[in-house]
Order: structure tokens, then sequence, then C-alpha cells
């Protein structure tokens, strides 16, 4: 066959395959002739993977009939042909994100009696379908290795168990090591990690601490990737303390603790409020030989802020910069959040502007930090800007940014307006959420736009929203307010049918709504019921209480509440006071009921003291 000829059947059965493929006429000439050596398999699969976005996927190329042919016409012996057992391909197909083709591949070498995968071929692709977490695949990978008779080993059953592990199915993990050991595949420390990973994740840290035990059994000696694993369970839990003798014993088994260690400790330290301690692991870092890096700054600049510690803050952030440690988009996100909390929004819209030239791209979640900021600071006409400019910039608005702008629409008076932009969101194919539903619902009451409210709730019901108590709690609220008291008590009593269960909060409002229309029996009643139901009485609870009886002078009846509020340890509000002194001072009160107003107003000056 000339050269010609064979360049055209390769034409014809290579349909899939551009001729570029082949555009070295070295690579031809050698598939051509028997005698000359076949190329590398890794040069045409290394220009198949190179142009494979404009190929089919490549799982097809294997489908296809070009290998046939070739090996028919050109006599190309089998063990040559693309899917014999090469570990690289398999490598830069799952890379490449064609796991499904190198599954394909793998299953076809398992075919070829000359060219059988083993237990390497086989981990490359159940650690890339656990990556992707396709783990029932990658269990199935596993079955398939087994009938093959391809034994697994640690990497395998490590890859299988962080799988299930990441998918919260411990247990099955569990039986998984089990059959790990049945088959005398020794585990190593990555396998306990996993598993320790596993319980301190979901906050089973007494069992955690008991499989290090069960580690050092089969002579795995826990590394700083153990402790950090503990050390952060305990952290997440708030048992500080025992983190920080896990960090003790650290140096007393001579483990150096890195900086993953450093910042897990910062940040459970901050969480339970020791920022002075948190403060001095900090300095400890640098002591250690350690250069914090930017997950440390931002975890100790983020804690600062909280705790109203501005200056301090941007202070850290300035140090950070001496020393060159790059920021990434959430330190920025931290650092404008703070700027904004703390009134400052056009600095941390300066901080803002600097991103692009940072390399930093805003996405909407940073839109949102500024946003909110514009909102909280009644600037609603630069958060608007900023909607815009999401636009113009192709970053997609969230619920949460059209959340924002309502909350703070609605909080200048500007209902009409937030109305409109719960049309938008719906013209934005996005889908209103009880907090859009809430906030508008609370402002048409506000207003006084009482069938509009009702409307819009209706409105929320029809679509498939699902309501919550905080949602109720505002119904009713404003209904008793309208003065449509009898209303009220029928959306309490029906809360049961949809699901819900009264609190506190709407105990409270309820009565109060009873209170202001002279029914005290009923709002005595509802107490009972409150705490019948295992609702206790609140500070409010006693205040609308005293409040009430008084207005309705019913003296003898708001004296026994201001006791009891006293017994339970709760303040009157300022309201409350004022109404107190006044009863002290044009009412005549008998002996005991004196003596309680003069243990009020001790307590209370008391408290003012502290």
């Amino acid at each position: 066959m000339s050269m010609r000829q064979a360049a055209f059947v390769l034409n014809r059965t290579c349909k899939f395959l551009p001729f570029f493929l082949f555009e070295n006429h070295n690579i031809l000439a050698a598939s051509l002739n028997p005698q000359i050596n076949f190329p590398s398999r890794n040069l045409i699969l290394n220009k198949i993977c190179q142009f494979r976005d404009s190929l089919i996927p490549f799982s097809r190329v294997f489908e296809s009939t070009y290998i046939a042919p070739i090996h028919q016409i050109c006599q190309i012996p089998e063990s040559k042909l693309v899917f014999q057992s090469d570990i690289t391909t398999l490598r830069r197909l799952c890379k490449s994100g064609d796991t499904q083709a190198a599954v394909f591949m793998l299953r076809e070498m398992g075919k070829n009696k000359k060219c059988k995968p083993g237990v390497s071929h086989y981990n490359v692709v159940i650690s890339r379908l656990c990556k992707e977490d396709r783990v029932s695949e990658a269990v199935d990978m596993y079955c398939e290795m087994i009938v093959q008779g391809v034994g697994p080993d640690v990497w395998t059953f490590n890859c299988l168990i962080r799988g299930l592990c990441n998918l919260g199915l411990r247990k099955d993990a569990r039986q998984l090591f089990d059959e790990m050991l049945e088959r005398n595949v020794p585990p190593n420390v990555v396998t306990f990690n996993v598993l320790i990973h596993s319980l301190c994740k979901d906050g089973i840290i007494s069992e955690a601490v008991d499989t290090v035990g069960v580690m050092r059994s089969y002579r795995c000696v826990p590394d700083v990737v153990t402790y950090n694993i503990l050390i952060n369970g305990y952290c997440r839990v708030k048992r500080i303390d025992e983190a920080l003798c896990l960090f003790m014993e650290m140096s007393g088994k001579r483990i150096r603790p890195d900086i993953v260690t450093y910042t897990t400790l910062i940040n459970g330290l901050c969480q339970v409020g020791r920022l002075e301690e948190a403060l001095r692991r900090f300095d400890e870092i640098q002591d250690r030989g350690l250069v914090p890096d930017v997950v440390a700054y931002s975890t100790l600049i983020d804690f600062l802020f909280k705790n109203g510690k501005f200056d301090e803050a941007v202070a850290l952030f300035r140090a950070m910069e001496a020393i060159r440690v790059v920021p990434n988009i959430d330190l920025y996100n931290i650092l404008i959040d703070g700027m904004c909390k703390a009134g400052k929004v056009e600095v941390g819209e300066e901080l803002f502007r600097k991103l692009p030239a940072l390399g930093l791209d805003p996405g909407f979640y940073t839109y949102n930090i500024l946003i909110n900021g514009y909102c909280k600071s009644r600037m609603i006409v630069d958060a608007l800007r900023l909607l815009k400019e999401m636009y113009t910039k192709s970053v997609n608005p969230t619920i949460v940014t059209y959340n924002t702008l309502i909350n703070g629409l609605c909080h200048v008076g500007r209902l009409k307006d937030a109305l409109l932009i719960l049309d938008d969101i719906q013209n934005r194919d996005l889908v209103p959420n009880i907090v859009t539903y809430s906030t508008l619902v609370n402002s048409l009451f506000k207003s006084e736009m009482f069938d509009e409210a009702l409307g819009l709730l209706r409105t929320m019901e029809g679509v498939g929203v699902s309501s919550n108590i905080v949602l109720w709690n505002i119904v009713i609220d404003g209904v008793c307010k309208a003065g449509k008291i009898d209303v009220g008590r029928e959306l309490f009593r029906d809360l049961a049918s949809k699901g819900l269960q009264a609190n506190t909060r709407t105990y409270n409002i309820l009565m109060n709504g009873l209170i202001k229309n002279g029914k005290l029996k009923d709002a005595n009643h509802l107490l009972q019921d409150m705490m019948i139901a295992g609702c206790m009485p609140d500070a409010f609870t006693f205040n609308i209480l005293i409040q009430g009886f008084l207005r309705w002078n019913e003296t003898e009846m708001a004296i026994q509440f201001v006791r009891r509020m006293l017994d339970a340890g709760f303040s009157a509000d300022a309201h409350t006071s004022t109404n107190l002194v006044k009863l002290l001072t044009t009412k005549k009160l008998d002996d005991a009921s004196k003596e309680v107003l003069k243990k009020f107003f001790r307590l209370t000056l008391e408290n003012k003291i502290k």
C-alpha cells in the first residue's frame, strides 16, 4: 500500500481525529511500516488531550472504529494499541476532567490479556472518582478490581474511606476499614487521620481520641496532621483548654506545630472571647521560626473588627503588608465588612476599587457586603448604584443582594421601590424566599397597608414558599396593632395546623394585643398557657404585663407581677420604671407593696452601678 493510499484510509477511518495529529511524517511512516517502531502513545494521546476541546468527548475516541482498521491495515501489534497499561494516560484523562474516558479505558484494559491493569491503574481512577464525589462508582470500580484478581493496597482503601467520610457515610467508611484489616492491608497514619477527622467533624471527640489509641496499636505514630485535626475538633466544640493541652503535648512528643496548628488555636481562642491570648499565640508564630500566612492574619483581623478594635485590626493589616504577605479576596471581604460596620463605608469602597489592580475579582459576596454597608448607613442611592454595576459587570446578584436592598429601602420609607425590587427578582429567574416576604409584609403592616400585607402573604403561600414562626409573629403583631385582636387569636390557634410552634415572642405579641384591648383576664390565662407549653416568660413578658395592668388601674396585679419579675431575676425597662415611680408617688400603697417597690428600686440601682 502506498503512503497516499494509507493516508486516504486513515482519513476515512479516523473521522474523529484531525489529520494534524499526524502532521509529523515520521509518525505517519512509523504507523504504516511495521519495521519502524510505533511512536510513543503519549505523543499521540498528548496531542489528543491538547486538542480535546475541539473534538468529541474522549470516551468516543475509544468507541470509534479507527483502531481496528489501523490494526488490520498496518499490522501493529495489539500490545501497542492506545489502551495498553499506561498510568500517565489515565492520569492525563482524569486531570483533563474526562474521568468517564479513563473508566472506559481501564475496563478495556481489563479485557486485554496482554495488558492487564494493576493496582496503580485502579488507584488513579478510584482517587479521581472520589474527588468528584462519585463514591458509589469508585466502590463499583473497587469491586471490579477484586473480581479481576487485583489486590487493593493502602492507597485504594484511603481514597475510598476518605470519599465515604466526605459524604458523611462514616459507618460505611468504618466497615471498609474493617475489610481493609481482613485483607491484611495495614492502615497507615493517613487512614487514621481520615477517620479521626470524620469523627471530629461530627463532634464525636471522645471516639476520635480513642481512635488515636487504636492508631498506636498498629504502630502508626500520630503526626502534626493528627494533632491539628484533634485541636480543631476541640476548638469547634469550644473546649479550648483541652485543645491547649494537646498543643502542649505536641512539644513533649517532639512534634513541631505548623502554621495550621497556630491558626486553628487562634481561631478557637477568638471564638471563646480570649482575644488577648490569641494575640500572644500569634506573636509566638514568628518566635517559632514560622511565617504567619494570610489565613492567620485574616482570622485575627476578623475578630478584632468584631470586638470593636478597629485601630488594632487596621494596624495588623498594615503589619501584614509590611512583611509582604499577599492578601486574598477573603481578607479583603473581612476588611470591607469591618470598615462598613465601623461606619466607614467610603473607605470600604476605596478598598473595593483596589481589587482589580491586585488581580482580585470581586464577586457577588463582596458586592453584597458593600451594598449592606450602604443600606445600613441609609445611603440607598449608592447601594442601588452598586446593583446596577453588578449588572454591567455580569456579576449575578443573589437573593441575599435583593433582600438587603429591600430591607434598606423599607427602612428609609421607600416601600414602593422595595416592591419593584420584588418584581425584578422574579424577572431575573430568582425565587423570593421567606426573608423577602417577611421584610415586605412587616413594612406593609407598619405602613398600615393591611390588605396589601395579607395579599402578599397569600401570594407567598400560593407560590409554595414555606413560612416560619418569625413571619407569623409579624402577621399576628400587625393584625393586633390594627385592632383586629380576634383575627390575631385565630391566627395564633392555627399555628399548629401549619406545623409551627409559638415561641415566647409569639405569646408576648398576643398578650400585648389582649392587654391593649382591655382583655386582662385573657392575657393572664395566656400567661398560664404559655408556661404549660414550655415557653418561659422573659423580661418583655413582665414589662408588658406590669405596664398593661397599671394602664387599667389594676395596681395590685401589677405589684404581683413586679414581685414575680424580681424573683425571676429580670429587670424593668425605662417605661415600666417611670410608671412605678409615679405609682409610688401618687397612690396609697400597703406596706407589702411598698416593700416590693423598694426592693425593685434597690436592685435597679445596683444593676446600673454594675
